[in-house]
């Protein structure tokens, strides 16, 4: 608001200015952690694997099912180059405005609730969002604190753990009874 002459020249204080509230982005926390979960596999493992993949082949190729032995050896060749390339560290920031992962950006409308927990010894931020895609955000914690992070992302959005379902069942159960590394079978006896 600019003063005309006659308001300085009387000594008139200037009348108060509307404070607009600030759109800028504020980092609440900030870290750096891996890009996604890794765990380094050994030769066993891929033994044990490409078995299996042989063995579903062979049924597949007697059912006439080529484009699916093609697409499970697919999967196999992309988790072989996640599982032996190391993930680079990238930053992770909540602001008031979402969370940033490295250059994306989720505002809070399009987040659902949160949860931590731990998988293959790391501590694991998941926050879901109410998008088609990505449905769940995979954040690794590194060496931050997670009661720290708890307690500010509880500021924004609601903790919630899901309970497993029928799948997440299954699934663990299947990796205990038939487990493909036994490396980690070896170390806890």
């Amino acid at each position: 608001m600019v003063q005309n002459k006659k308001e300085r020249a009387s000594g008139i204080p200037p009348a108060p200015q509307e404070v607009v509230p600030s759109h800028r982005i504020k980092i609440i926390l900030s870290w750096q952690a891996p890009e996604r979960i890794f765990k380094p596999r050994n030769k066993e493992f891929w033994t044990t694997v490409l078995s299996i993949a042989l063995l579903v082949s062979v049924i597949l190729f007697f059912a006439k099912e080529y484009f699916l032995i093609a697409v499970i050896f697919a999967l196999i060749f992309l988790y072989y180059i996640l599982s032996t390339q190391p993930p680079k560290d990238i930053e992770y920031k909540i602001t008031n405005q979402g969370l940033v992962l490295s250059e994306q950006k989720y505002a809070w409308g399009l987040l659902e609730y949160f949860f931590i927990d731990q998988e293959e010894n790391q501590e694991i931020l998941y926050v879901n969002t109410l998008l088609n895609f990505p449905k769940r955000l995979i954040l690794p914690l590194g060496k931050q604190d997670k009661k720290e992070v708890s307690e500010i992302m509880e500021d924004f959005l609601p903790y919630h753990k899901p309970d497993p379902s029928f799948i997440d069942k299954s699934t663990d159960w299947l990796a205990k009874t038939f487990p493909l590394d036994t490396s980690q079978e070896k170390k806890e006896e």
